[in-house]
């Protein structure tokens, strides 16, 4: 699957009637869910060295060598990286579609009366 636009990123999960600003924010939200569980996989097959070598580049904000080490390790990386924001997002539109299924059938609970 080729990398979506924002416009049908927004679709598959189900946003688009939410205002632009929290848009926004779901959205940096799912990319730090990608990069997270990219380097939570990219970690488990590392080294101690190789973790060792990472953590200090990116202490250091050394983005071309973090990509440079993994992309060495990782030669199909960035079809890697794809298949994980994929599932990523699959997960989470999932998520969301069982939510809205949920809150259109749910019964509304009576607010109890002081």
């Amino acid at each position: 699957m080729a990398t979506m636009t924002k416009e049908e990123l927004i679709d598959k999960l189900g946003i688009g009637s939410v205002d632009p600003e929290t848009q926004e924010k779901m959205l940096q939200n799912v990319a730090a869910a990608v990069s997270s569980r990219i380097m939570n996989r990219v970690t488990e097959k590392l080294s101690d060295e190789d973790i060792d070598t990472l953590s200090d580049m990116i202490d250091r904000n050394d983005d071309a060598g973090v990509e440079n080490l993994i992309k060495s390790k990782y030669p199909n990386y960035d079809e890697f990286a794809m298949q994980v924001e994929n599932e990523v997002i699959e997960e989470l539109a999932a998520d969301g579609a069982r939510l809205r299924s949920t809150m259109a059938t749910a019964s509304p609970e009576p607010v109890a009366q002081a």
